[in-house]
């Protein structure tokens, strides 16, 4: 009997240190990993942030530098007799909301200043081709955009741009550049290196190590290039992740402190954009979580450990009684009964397995019982489950419609007004292909307003994407400037009225379901109500929003939206309107559509709010 016992001992102790080997081992493992993983994640974000901050910088050099080359393609360009009202119009131009904080300038083949802007007499005599940048474009006929470069004998440090600047017929002539002056406020924010937290910095970098901006002023014009780190990526064209030691001021001394740094080359430049942050910073989570796994192996080992020991000391003698009772139990037989095995927890599982015998025969007929509930119950969620299927399927086939609705209306305003101002500006170009004499200076503007409109439309329809108004200023300033625009500009009488929407603001979906709902319908009555004076209410209680439009216009049969015989512009309305009120169920809102032909038309919104969807601007 002992024998037996020791062994059932040992086989318990042998299969829980076992188990517990295994689960660490697991949990070492998969610690690892995760781990790992989560340094990797936080080290390609660092990377991917630094991406975004380069393609933006060189999406702004770009531009800059097609601004520099419109001086040439404006054909208004002569170095020999320079000045005129044309050249500087044209670099006027392309000074207009460019990074050159400095000014632009226009040299001839020989180095010297022809003409600045904005102007400065003192420079129209110079010789700039001293300055290498300077020199290295007019030798090599390419753009160039250089390293940080300190003016003689100023001392100030700018940065150049420079292109070739061609004649009418395409030969190189001179120069146009462009000065940035690195400690300019307005460059900073155009670069849009925000600040990201005392520890956490942006660097731009030059090919020489040299900072020329940064989110943090202090780090300007420094260099930081040790064993030309910045400098062989930035040559290399190559991405990289890698640590860094800087000197950090703690407690009145000098100590070194280790920082990840994220770097990436820009494509225009010979620049490169780096992101640091202090090691510690940047692992901290990873060393939490690392710390919660060890704790929790130790815990698990200790518990496994005092359960072993548990185990063999309360299990192993009662067991045999217990297993010749259950067995009879096992076979069918419930006669038998289970004599108590003590008053500790085994004692309990022998009365309980007596108790299990006396009511087992009661219990196969409430398992029967049960069984038939427990269908009832899977065939009634089985239901449930299906309607919500149908329910989500529905919603989706909601938003796919609206999105297709809102790509429709956007390839409308692209085909009516941009797309036609282009097709005009190529049928003009391509007469002066044909007709060359004829393509005088006033058709050169004529076609450049064109160009200009269609950037307006272009941004306008950008804005209405996703309207700035709304962000900045509310939901109400956003409806104002929407009513101005579509009514006002077009001499019809409308007033706004609002009530309770001071400081409101309220959840992006609300905000923005509503902007568009009022954007579609003011614009229906801006292009077919024919309305003289239209009146707009927003009112805002503790249980909703509401939103009433109501003009006196020709109005419509409301019925006609539903049954439509014709595909004219009064079946793209019903369609628009039929997508506000797709836009309104969305948001679990309500929206009522009043209207008689000759009577003038209302349409009243209402969006139930949570207390919690409503906070104060």
């Amino acid at each position: 009997m002992s024998w037996h016992k020791g062994s059932l001992r040992k086989r318990i102790t042998l299969f829980i240190v076992t188990g517990i080997a295994i689960v660490l081992t697991s949990l070492g493992v998969a610690s690892h990993f995760i781990i790992q993983k989560n340094i990797n994640d936080t080290l390609n974000k660092k990377l991917a942030l630094s991406r975004i901050v380069r393609n933006n910088i060189d999406n702004i050099i770009r531009d800059n530098i097609n601004r520099l080359y419109d001086i040439s393609l404006s054909g208004a360009v002569d170095v020999e007799a320079p000045n005129s009202l044309a050249e500087k119009e044209a670099i006027k131009s392309a000074y207009r909301y460019s990074i050159f904080t400095d000014g632009i300038f226009l040299l001839d083949n020989g180095g010297n200043v022809i003409i600045t802007y904005p102007e400065r007499i003192r420079e129209n005599a110079l010789n700039v081709l001293s300055i290498e940048p300077v020199s290295r474009m007019l030798s090599l006929g390419k753009p160039v955009v250089s390293n940080l470069y300190t003016v003689e004998p100023t001392k100030k440090k700018v940065l150049y741009v420079l292109v070739p600047l061609r004649d009418k017929n395409g030969n190189i002539i001179g120069a146009a550049g462009g000065q940035i002056n690195p400690t300019n406020p307005v460059l900073i924010q155009k670069l849009g290196l925000v600040d990201l937290g005392k520890n956490e910095f942006i660097d731009i970098v030059d090919s020489n190590g040299m900072v020329i901006a940064s989110s943090s002023p202090s780090r300007m014009f420094t260099q930081c290039d040790r064993n030309s780190f910045f400098s062989t990526i930035i040559s290399e064209r190559k991405e990289r992740v890698a640590t860094c030691h800087v000197c950090h001021e703690a407690r009145n001394r000098k100590e070194k402190l280790t920082t990840i740094v994220a770097f990436v080359p820009l494509e225009t430049a010979p620049w490169g954009v780096s992101i640091q942050e202090p090691e510690r910073d940047v692992f901290t989570p990873s060393m939490e979580l690392k710390r919660t796994f060890t704790v929790l192996g130790i815990i698990f080992f200790v518990t496994a450990l005092l359960l072993t020991i548990g185990i063999n000391r309360s299990i192993v003698n009662p067991l045999k009684e217990l297993i010749v009772g259950t067995d009879h139990i096992a076979k069918g037989d419930l006669s038998q009964s289970i004599s108590p095995q003590g008053q500790d927890e085994i004692g309990v599982l022998s009365r309980s397995f007596e108790a299990m015998r006396i009511k087992l025969v009661e219990t196969r007929d409430s398992i029967t019982r049960q069984n038939l509930e427990l269908e009832h119950r899977v065939r009634e969620r089985t239901r449930q489950i299906r309607e919500s299927q149908k329910r989500s399927e529905m919603l989706l086939k909601k938003i796919i419609s609206s999105q297709e609705d809102e790509r429709k209306r956007i390839g409308r305003e692209l085909h009516d007004d941009t797309l036609q101002q282009l097709s005009a500006v190529l049928m003009r170009i391509d007469m002066g292909k044909l007709q060359p004499q004829t393509f005088t200076p006033a058709k050169v503007e004529e076609l450049r307003g064109i160009v200009i409109n269609s950037i307006d439309s272009v941004l306008a329809i950008m804005q209405n994407l996703r309207p700035s108004l709304l962000d900045d200023l509310g939901l109400t300033s956003a409806i104002k400037s929407l009513v101005d625009i579509h009514l006002g500009e077009k001499g019809i009488n409308y007033v706004v009225n609002t009530m309770g929407m001071t400081d409101k603001r309220f959840r992006p979906e609300v905000e923005i379901t509503l902007f568009r709902i009022v954007q579609e319908a003011i614009s229906n009555i801006g292009r077919h109500a024919k309305a003289k004076n239209v009146f707009v209410l927003i009112k805002c209680d503790q249980d909703a929003v509401h939103v009433d439009i109501e003009d006196d216009g020709i109005g419509f049969d409301v019925s006609s939206l539903y049954h439509p015989t014709t595909h004219d512009l009064r079946d793209r309305r019903g369609l628009g309107i039929l997508g506000m009120k797709e836009r309104v169920l969305l948001i679990g809102g309500e929206m009522e559509i009043y209207s008689q032909p000759g009577s003038g038309t209302k349409i009243g919104i209402r969006i139930p709010l949570l207390q919690a969807e409503v906070k104060h601007a």
